[in-house]
């Protein structure tokens, strides 16, 4: 019990001293890695092992403890229609919006990329003339059709 509260302090300090990156424990000396999420680039450390960004969950818990970054950060994500709901409604939606936008960069560049090449009517390849690195983005290889 008096081990976890010391770890506390220090992840509170740490957190001011690095608020992103890689961040050292005084209490164990061994480098500890924090999670970030890759949207927002908030500390995710406080969900489940497996989770790449911010869930809703993780958006309630920087509601309840850390207002400043809530407010500054996500709150912005949040669209007119959605500042009047719940909060729990809130946190959905911006957990939403931080998914998408990751995902939906990848899925618009895909389904241009699929209706330039699904054209009846084309006499050419239009592979061609398709940026590689758009490809890439939209987790296509160069190879299909």
């Amino acid at each position: 019990m008096e081990n976890k509260l010391i770890y506390k302090v220090y992840d509170f300090f740490n957190n001011i001293i690095y608020p992103h990156g890689i961040k050292l424990s005084s209490a164990s000396s061994e480098v500890m890695s924090e999670k970030i999420c890759p949207v927002t680039g908030l500390n995710i450390s406080m969900q489940p092992k497996n989770s790449k960004f911010l869930s809703a969950s993780g958006v309630k818990w920087h509601y309840e403890n850390n207002r400043k970054v809530f407010d500054k950060v996500l709150v912005p994500r949040l669209t007119d229609s959605y500042k009047s709901k719940d909060v729990n409604i809130q946190f959905r939606e911006i957990a939403h919006s931080i998914r998408n936008a990751d995902s939906n960069p990848r899925n618009n560049t895909r389904r241009a990329i699929q209706k330039l090449l699904d054209e009846k009517d084309s006499l050419f390849n239009n592979m061609q003339l398709i940026d590689k690195t758009k490809i890439q983005e939209a987790g296509m290889s160069s190879t299909i059709l």
